[in-house]
């Protein structure tokens, strides 16, 4: 029995890297990527932006910010 549960605790050896990548260290990724390049690109609103692509899920975030926040610039014309 005790061979049984070592066992079946191990593909989590395996599984939980991925999963902590996936879900944890990738949004974070890619919201300081998003931010640097909207402050880059001198895109209105860039710390919505990072949040929105680190917390929409599947990653749809980011693409939301390839598609609509990059055409998204500030003109500098602020009077």
């Amino acid at each position: 029995m005790n061979n049984l549960l070592r066992f079946a605790f191990f593909p989590w050896i395996f599984i939980f890297p991925i999963v902590l990548i996936l879900f944890l260290i990738a949004p974070l990724l890619i919201g300081f990527v998003v931010y640097k390049d909207a402050l880059k690109r001198r895109v209105l609103s860039p710390f919505v932006w990072a949040i929105v692509a680190a917390l929409v899920p599947f990653y749809i975030g980011l693409l939301l910010y390839v598609i609509i926040g990059v055409t998204q610039v500030d003109s500098g014309d602020h009077s």
